[in-house]
């Protein structure tokens, strides 16, 4: 089951891996109170330390170019409930960045399913292209609003039906179908001024409406196992499935260098792996902009080194490995998302998404101890 921190961080990931929009927010640490009169003296000492970790977190730019969807010829979202196929002619387009594929999707307030859920394609020049923004501040935006969109689709509950021109970009929409239950509707926009050939490629896109999958249910395409593999971290060790037998219980974070909240939980992590040994736990980071498609990003290896460094991780960081840890990677929802392992490789408790102070993760990583406990017991009960 998946937790969702309503303001989780970071570029919302589609169901097939690589970067997608650039949201805000993650969970601020949790304010603790000596006393009521000193109160306000640890509020303004907070205030200071909250403000140097965010300047430290968001200092540098960012090239949102190398954070688009990369061109391959099928994407299933099993949270849109669709899947679909790429022409060969806008496959290419992607493949040489005149043309960008990004994803875009606003959660129910309970975070367990969509309100929408969409992926875009628009035309990029040259300059927008080599373009770097801020991480910090409305950069990102800008440069998004900046391209010039040629369609979209996605998913929308009904309500939105009267939205799709401000969602989409687009000013003619044609309705594909709707979900099981009838409370979605799928539609292709196509912004009408676009280039007449781009518009023809979208039009060939082939959709599959497919069962809706909400965030609470385990069947969002990861398996119960991390199955074998082999990778490096950021100073070239070599790690493999056999890593997970060091601890009986691994907590896997998945972050990105450039995103903010997973920049501050990280001196926490690092805190929580010294302190949580002797219970047979481990932290391990997973760096998802360390690589680009199949092929080591240097750029991305050398930012996540300097990070390690500065916050004092003492945990490895791990670079994705070519099959994306038996695919479980390629389901990541939002920068960070934490799931646990057991020292067999298999996938066990909670998915969390989002940032959480020292406090927060101790809470969750007994929980889920306890929980691995109760399973091991259940199983050694069933075999005798």
């Amino acid at each position: 089951m998946r937790k969702i921190d309503k303001k989780f961080c970071a570029w919302m990931m589609a169901g097939v891996i690589t970067v997608g929009a650039m949201a805000g927010g993650g969970i601020a640490p949790a304010q603790v109170w000596a006393s009521a009169e000193k109160q306000e003296e640890g509020q303004k000492a907070e205030k200071a330390t909250d403000e140097k970790t965010e300047k430290d977190a968001v200092e540098g730019t960012v090239r949102p170019s190398d954070y688009v969807l990369q061109p391959q010829e099928s994407y299933s979202y099993a949270d849109m409930g669709l899947s679909f196929q790429l022409p060969q002619e806008l496959l290419e387009k992607m493949e040489s960045k005149e043309v960008v594929m990004l994803p875009d999707a606003e959660i129910t307030e309970d975070g367990s399913k969509l309100k929408y859920g969409q992926v875009s394609w628009s035309t990029m020049t040259e300059e927008q292209k080599e373009a770097e923004v801020d991480k910090a501040g409305d950069g990102y935006a800008k440069w998004k609003e900046s391209l010039a969109r040629v369609g979209a689709l996605g998913t929308y509950h009904k309500d939105l039906e009267k939205k799709l021109d401000e969602l989409t970009g687009c000013t003619e929409h044609e309705k594909i179908g709707t979900s099981e239950d009838g409370d979605y509707i799928y539609y292709l926009s196509i912004n009408k001024d676009a280039d007449k050939d781009l518009i023809a490629s979208l039009k060939k896109i082939k959709p599959e409406i497919t069962r809706m999958v909400s965030y609470d249910e385990e069947e969002m395409g990861e398996g119960d196992s991390l199955g074998n593999f082999t990778t490096e971290d950021i100073n070239g060790e070599e790690y493999t499935e056999a890593v997970f037998q060091e601890a009986d219980l691994t907590m896997v974070n998945v972050f990105a260098t450039w995103c903010g909240p997973c920049v501050d939980e990280i001196p926490y992590l690092a805190e929580l792996n010294e302190k949580m040994k002797d219970k047979g736990v481990q932290v391990i980071g997973i760096v998802m902009d360390t690589v680009k498609g199949t092929e080591k990003d240097d750029e991305g290896i050398k930012k996540a080194q300097i990070l390690a460094e500065k916050t004092k991780a003492g945990y490895p960081f791990l670079l994705p490995d070519s099959g994306y840890m038996n695919g479980r990677l390629s389901h990541v929802q939002a920068f960070p998302e934490t799931f646990f392992v057991d020292k067999n490789g298999k996938i066990v408790g909670e998915t969390y998404s989002g940032s959480r102070s020292l406090e927060e993760w101790e809470e969750i990583v007994n929980t889920e101890l306890k929980g691995l406990k109760t399973e091991q017991e259940k199983e050694d009960g069933e075999k005798k």
